[in-house]
């Protein structure tokens, strides 16, 4: 997760498989958190209370659960 972008994007797949979210919220009281989850929610076509921050709340590298996903993004591989 990359915050304080100039927008809320895919970047990228790192060697390790995870994906690389820029963010344009900035990462203070939680807004970017909050925005990371507004857009996978969007880009999975589920409610945001059905993405869930498992670990990394205060980190830049986040395990995020997605329940119920009924969109596959072309950008996510699994």
């Amino acid at each position: 997760m990359s915050p304080g972008s100039s927008t809320t994007e895919f970047h990228s797949v790192m060697d390790d498989g995870c994906c690389k979210i820029r963010l344009k919220a900035p990462p203070v009281d939680g807004r970017a958190n909050a925005e990371l989850v507004r857009w996978l929610s969007k880009q999975f076509g589920v409610s945001p209370a059905s993405v869930q921050i498992k670990s990394g709340n205060s980190s830049r590298r986040k395990t995020v659960k997605i329940v119920s996903s009924s969109i596959t993004p072309s950008w996510y591989h699994e």
